[in-house]
């Protein structure tokens, strides 16, 4: 879907069709837009999701690529002749940490067994045994929406998204000229609106975190009473 598709819905919606005279202009919907893709991922981390291999850094600690939110789950190590190869594990930190406490300087290997992540470092793992800096794991991440610049552009978040998305970019139309009750009750409806059709719950996140889903999307009975889908 691009991004000229929520504009024109957008423009039907707040009766601003006649191009010689527009009352809001693409710009501002470019902003927000923009800024409705971004509160999506923030609450459905699902919503901007990539497969990607990465190179480990040598050691434990390993780092999201540039534009990454979080992980989301790591599959599998590549080999170095970019085959796959053998299957990365979810494992409790707190498990390394009692069966070997020196786990973080032990000797790097090429293949990775196991991850530990902790979902209030949304960014940074740890693996085991420690990389060496010519591992490759791909790894499922959330990232950070691409800004549309153009009608052309094509949204980042999936299609599925677009009706939350145009909620959105009404509430911030509306709420330009929310001086006037009317406007400024709209506003709140279509906000309310685009938190409805999100289902937004604080704790959301958490419902997404490879320490509570060991099986990737599918969340365990925990996550699902926190948030998770």
């Amino acid at each position: 879907m691009l991004a000229s598709d929520i504009i024109d819905r957008a423009r039907l919606v707040l009766n601003d069709t006649d191009n010689t005279s527009y009352r809001w202009a693409d710009s501002e919907f470019f902003k927000w837009i923009n800024d409705g893709q971004r509160a999506i991922t923030l609450v459905r981390p699902d919503a901007s999701v990539s497969v990607e291999t990465m190179t480990c850094a040598a050691g434990t600690k390993q780092s999201l690529p540039a534009g990454a939110i979080r992980l989301l789950d790591i599959t599998r190590n590549i080999n170095a002749d970019n085959t796959v190869g053998r299957a990365v594990r979810l494992v409790d930190r707190d498990i390394l940490d009692s069966q070997n406490p020196d786990w973080h300087s032990a000797t790097t290997e090429q293949t990775v067994k196991n991850f530990v992540y902790d979902n209030r470092v949304p960014t940074v793992f740890y693996v085991y045994p420690p990389a060496k800096s010519t591992s490759k794991l791909e790894i499922v991440i959330s990232k950070n929406p691409t800004d549309v610049t153009v009608v052309g552009s094509t949204l980042a978040v999936a299609d599925i998204y677009a009706e939350p998305l145009l909620n959105y970019v009404l509430f911030r139309a509306y709420n330009k000229d929310a001086e006037f009750a009317a406007t400024g009750q709209l506003a709140v409806s279509y906000f309310q609106a685009f938190q409805a059709m999100l289902g937004i719950k604080t704790s959301k996140d958490v419902g997404y975190s490879p320490d509570l889903n060991s099986k990737g999307g599918n969340p365990n009975p925990a996550a699902l009473q926190t948030g998770g889908v």
